[in-house]
């Protein structure tokens, strides 16, 4: 099953329905084209995700089940604070139950979903109890080229349907192995990573509230220069610039989802804009249009027009879907 996504949202959706309480903002200025593809089989479940554009994702991880995640491009995401390095393995402590990552602009990622219960018995049954401690203390580790290479092979061929289980979870041990590893990171978070976190969350739970500097810094009880500081540090960008575009990504999907509109109570430009806390109109326009490449009144004529409309990627009812949650 592949899914195309137009909207930081979009991709929020099907990761939700995938089990995976996941927010997803656009960082980066332009039309928004990534793609979803899921398959595997219904014990190893495997998806990927491509975009163009700098995606920011923060949320809660999906229990009982270790995402093994690799980027087959030379695009890294940055894991929790931290950029990923080349031929690495992230995303699978089994004692982290959130997530905060950024997608860059042409990543590639592979995703497979091994269950954490048969990892932990395979690891058992073979007397592997050194990989089983890499498992519950790193979230992060680096292999060598060749292997890298080969695991993400068997990823790939998992994901097109060659239900090689017992394989992928066998390769997964021993690529964790740590006489295979050159290093490690724990997926802790340091002070400025734990701030942005901080940052993002009050932004995704408060999308219709537009705030000040001030008022954010005793809201999430950090100084004003120290979250300036670490977000132009992380993202590039200050604080209410990024806020503003984590709403700009919600607007943005409402404008072009009439389930939506329906659900906010509003089918206008301005009812829509309103909602996300974007008062003045001329403003609103010129940050949309700077950030997705079109004015508002374009993204929901498209939407709205007969034959025009984006294909809605709730995609819970698939059966790709319901084998991957199963």
């Amino acid at each position: 099953m592949q899914v195309a996504f137009q909207s930081a949202p979009d991709l929020s959706s099907v990761l939700r329905s995938l089990g995976f309480e996941m927010d997803v903002a656009q960082l980066s200025q332009g039309a928004l084209h990534g793609f979803f593809r899921l398959g595997g089989s219904r014990q190893l479940p495997v998806f990927t995700i491509q975009t163009n554009q700098d995606l920011l994702i923060h949320g809660n991880r999906r229990s009982g089940v270790l995402a093994i995640c690799l980027n087959t491009t030379d695009q890294h995401p940055v894991v929790r604070g931290e950029a990923t390095q080349p031929c690495s393995l992230h995303g699978f402590h089994a004692g982290l139950r959130d997530s905060f990552f950024q997608l860059p602009a042409g990543a590639h990622i592979q995703v497979a979903l091994v269950s954490q219960t048969r990892l932990e018995q395979v690891a058992t049954a073979t007397g592997d109890h050194q990989t089983l401690g890499v498992i519950h203390g790193s979230n992060s580790a680096n292999l060598n080229p060749r292997r890298f290479q080969e695991f993400s092979a068997l990823i790939q061929a998992q994901l097109m349907g060659a239900a090689q289980d017992e394989l992928v979870e066998l390769a997964t041990l021993e690529a964790l192995s740590p006489q295979e590893l050159r290093g490690t990171a724990s997926g802790e978070l340091g002070v400025g990573a734990g701030l942005m976190k901080d940052l993002v969350a009050w932004g995704f739970n408060n999308t219709g509230r537009a705030i000040t500097l001030k008022d954010l810094s005793g809201t999430i009880f950090a100084s004003r220069s120290s979250i300036v500081h670490h977000c132009r540090k992380s993202f590039g960008t200050g604080p209410m610039a990024l806020l503003k575009q984590i709403r700009l990504s919600q607007v943005h999907h409402a404008l072009s989802s009439p389930e939506m509109q329906h659900a906010i109570g509003g089918n206008t430009v301005q009812e829509i804009a309103s909602h996300y806390g974007f008062r003045s109109r001329n403003h609103f326009a010129r940050d949309f249009r700077n950030q997705f490449g079109e004015s508002p009144s374009a993204t929901l004529q498209r939407a709205s027009a007969p034959g025009m409309s984006i294909q809605s990627v709730s995609v819970a009812q698939s059966p790709q879907m319901a084998m991957a949650l199963r």
